[in-house]
């Protein structure tokens, strides 16, 4: 599931994130960051109602 979510999803949270942070590398690095954390806590917490969010 996680490996779906990042092919649909990278691009759009990485957006949100650069006209957030208004710089790209520290986007790059939480959107990262975020999905390790997904991929640690999904299998044992279940994956969210809107796992793009």
């Amino acid at each position: 599931m996680i490996e779906e979510v990042f092919r649909d999803q990278w691009g759009r949270v990485l957006a949100s994130l650069v006209g957030f942070l208004g710089d790209f590398d520290l986007a790059e690095e939480a959107a990262q960051d975020a999905f390790a954390l997904a991929a640690e806590r999904w299998p044992r917490d279940g994956t969210p109602l809107n796992p793009g969010a």
